[in-house]
């Protein structure tokens, strides 16, 4: 079954209403893989100010969901298709190209980082509609105007089983 055959009856009129009071909202959460490092949370909309991010010279606005704050940029994403063949692929396209955003890309992306990807609806952001986990960010690149990711999630169907072959190196005690 789709994962987005479970979207309630509201999130469905969200995504194809020409007009609706509600809207589809995407958490995207980047966690680091050292756990010493608080995830990176960013979300496609916003519902009103995120006051314990908001400093005298900033406003920031976003999103609180199960009381997690994530950031209002504006951002593109693919999502993956569903196909019987395969693992789905998914593209992400961040319109924020600062160079404090581009040294983050650099630093914290050395290693694999884990993404979850979550659609929630602007009126009730603490239901998760439908979540997309596993997705590990593939490549990066930038430019002066976007950031763009590519995510992926871990192929096994590449890797060989038995991982060894039956050989007297491995199992000398068979031979």
């Amino acid at each position: 079954m789709s994962r987005l055959n479970s979207l309630s009856t509201a999130a469905i009129k969200a995504m194809y209403s020409s007009e609706t009071e509600e809207s589809l909202i995407m958490l995207l959460t980047i966690s680091d893989p050292d756990p010493a490092l608080t995830p990176l949370r960013l979300a496609d909309g916003f519902t009103g100010r995120l006051e314990a991010l908001t400093t005298d010279q900033d406003i920031i606005y976003g999103v609180t969901s199960r009381t997690l704050d994530y950031v209002f940029i504006p951002m593109q994403i693919t999502l993956p298709s569903e196909q019987d063949t395969g693992m789905g692929q998914c593209s992400l396209v961040i319109k924020y190209a600062a160079p404090e955003a581009i040294e983050l890309v650099r630093t914290r992306l050395t290693k694999p980082t884990k993404v979850l990807l979550e659609l929630v609806l602007s009126g009730s952001p603490n239901t998760v509609e439908v979540s997309f986990s596993d997705f590990y960010i593939t490549s990066v690149t930038y430019n002066a105007d976007q950031i763009s990711f590519d995510l992926n999630m871990i192929s096994f169907n590449r890797e060989p089983f038995p991982c060894f072959n039956f050989t007297p190196g491995y199992f000398p005690g068979l031979f």
